[in-house]
């Protein structure tokens, strides 16, 4: 049975990043950066004052003590968002965020200053420092942060709000990105409920894997539509995707229907449509039977089998490294934990686990694989915050083994652990 290293193969082989476009800053938090994004202003974009008080030049105060204060008079004011003024010969009030007089090389903060007169407006025209200063003290030098040419997002980088932030401080409005790829969801069986607040009839179950589906693919800046649910009716599983074909759609996904049952029609109705079945079941588990298959038009259909945490493992280990080329970002790579419990299989495939990982008292990543692999148990994936990947090869690992987990979602890095 084809092995899962030569299976991920098959899906990128000759895959490349999409089309690529320009988005406003409001729309890129997710994007891919498509481009190196450089900066081409100073931040701060002028010396000003870190602090509220009054700017000075240093070597007028440079002996000021709480015992010895300075005496000087004060010749203006800035507040924050004022034109940048020359300046005196005495001292400036000063607010935070507030350009700095060129006059001036310091800035002794309120606390340490004392008002000795004020105008009839209640200004202060006289201080006494109590503090001494020194050239650059209390002031933010323009350029500190950034400069022009400064790398601001590398390419294939995933955009976060920390970056919308810098883009936001250096005004770049115009972000290149990868065009996302398009996907549908299909589910598949007469048994499948889709509506929430309706009444189970024996032998039916709800439908969980669309959402599961439709949300996770939502949640990595994936657009894609739920084309409902078939039952089990071949005609009208090939009309639902020609209908998709159709469409702007690069990607098909559907649960179930991929085993080898009576009802179990999907290989058969992607081969009528000219579809080309690149490889219908690989060695692991779960998730055995999942097919992948490309249409003449480019489109890839994933056959993803019912069971919930199969279709999970179908998402995350066969779809989402395709989706991360198509969108032109790096490949994922795994990192290592020590296994805590001694763990047995029944079979040389490889295994995806519902697994949990933490940092253990000698500061080891830890992972626990969880009770309840079997893939129609969800339950246990409200414990997981990783997969734990047990090799092909071998059917026993011992505690201390050294293995590969990754976290839930691609992204999510286990509560900060990854």
């Amino acid at each position: 049975m084809l092995p899962y290293a030569d299976a991920l193969k098959i899906i990128l082989s000759g895959r490349e990043p999409q089309s690529t476009k320009t988005v406003s800053l409001n729309h890129a938090l997710g994007q891919i950066s498509a481009a190196r994004i450089t900066g081409t202003e100073n931040i701060p974009p002028f010396h000003n004052s870190a602090m509220d008080g009054y700017a000075v030049k240093s070597n007028s105060v440079r002996d000021a003590t709480m015992e010895n204060p300075v005496i000087l008079c004060v010749d203006g004011s800035t507040m924050a968002g004022d034109s940048p003024s020359d300046g005196g010969d005495g001292a400036w009030e000063i607010m935070t965020g507030a350009p700095v007089p060129d006059a001036y090389d310091a800035v002794i903060r309120i606390e340490d200053t004392r008002i000795l007169e004020t105008n009839d407006k209640q200004r202060p025209i006289k201080i006494s420092i109590m503090e001494r200063g020194f050239p650059g003290k209390n002031i933010r030098k323009a350029g500190t942060d950034f400069c022009p040419g400064d790398l601001l997002i590398e390419k294939r980088v995933e955009i976060t709000p920390h970056h919308i932030m810098v883009l936001a401080a250096l005004g770049q409005d115009n972000i290149p990105v990868t065009t996302p790829p398009k996907a549908a969801v299909i589910s598949t069986g007469k048994e499948l409920v889709d509506e929430m607040d309706r009444t189970l009839l024996p032998g039916q179950i709800r439908n969980c894997n669309a959402p599961y589906l439709m949300q996770s693919l939502k949640s990595h800046g994936i657009p894609a539509t739920n084309e409902g649910t078939i039952f089990d009716e071949p005609e009208k599983f090939e009309q639902k995707v020609r209908e998709i074909l159709s469409k702007d759609v690069q990607i098909i996904l559907s649960s179930g229907a991929v085993s080898m049952g009576r009802y179990d029609f999907i290989p058969d109705g992607l081969r009528a449509m000219g579809a080309e079945i690149l490889f219908h079941k690989t060695a692991i588990r779960p998730g055995k039977p999942i097919l992948f298959a490309r249409f003449p038009c480019g489109t890839t259909y994933f056959g993803l089998p019912g069971n919930p945490v199969a279709s999970a493992v179908g998402l995350r280990f066969f779809a989402y490294p395709l989706i991360r080329k198509l969108r032109g970002m790096k490949p994922e790579n795994p990192v290592q934990a020590v296994l805590k419990n001694d763990f047995s299989k029944d079979s040389l495939f490889r295994f995806f686990q519902k697994s949990f990982c933490q940092h253990d008292e000698k500061g080891r990543l830890v992972v626990e694989i969880l009770p309840g692999q079997e893939s129609f148990k969800i339950k246990p994936m409200l414990a997981q915050n990783c997969w734990a990947v047990i090799p092909e090869g071998g059917l026993s690992l011992k505690a201390g083994t050294m293995i590969d987990i990754y976290p839930l979602y691609p992204g999510f890095a286990a509560g900060g652990l990854l």
